[in-house]
């Protein structure tokens, strides 16, 4: 009898745990909680740009601005069709599916052009081609971005809250 009861005294107790990451799956955009993931997975960037680069190729610059530390391959563009393309958000701000940081410059290539090319372009040409090096007017980083459900709606809500709980990058 003892066995059971110990039991079933462990059973409710475990029954009424929840990770904070699975508190973290139920958000909704009503309601985001002000504690926000920010464990290892991909980055929910939000940002805004001083001009409309939603069609454009990024690339990555060191810290100094002076050369391109990373770039994507067209078949990386190609592969992934529109959903490389920044998501429209409230306000003007944009979420990134590129995967830029605050170091990121625009290109002149647009998503098509980039997608269709036989290979990647010399890093002299991907440097000619760069038309913005001070693109950014705001950019935060809000977490993980396995975290939520609603992505489009939790992150209006946030800028709703202007933005608060997330870490500002830029």
């Amino acid at each position: 009898m003892r066995v059971v009861s110990c039991l079933a005294v462990v059973g409710l107790l475990a029954g009424g745990c929840q990770s904070p990451k699975e508190s973290m799956k139920n958000t909704t955009a009503k309601t985001v909680n002000q504690d926000l993931d920010f464990s290892a997975g991909p980055p929910t960037i939000v940002y805004k740009t001083k001009q409309d680069y939603t069609n454009k190729v990024a690339v990555i610059l060191t810290p100094d601005k002076t050369e391109i530390a990373s770039y994507p391959h067209p078949q990386d563009i190609a592969k992934r069709g529109n959903k490389v393309q920044p998501l429209l958000l409230a306000d003007g701000y944009l979420l990134d599916n590129q995967g830029i940081n605050q170091n990121v410059a625009f290109t002149s290539y647009t998503f098509e052009q980039y997608a269709a090319l036989p290979q990647t372009p010399s890093m002299e040409e991907l440097k000619s081609r760069i038309i913005d090096k001070e693109p950014l007017q705001f950019m935060c980083h809000c977490g993980n971005r396995n975290q939520f459900t609603s992505l489009e709606a939790t992150m209006n809500d946030l800028i709703a809250q202007k933005l608060a709980p997330c870490k500002p990058l830029h």
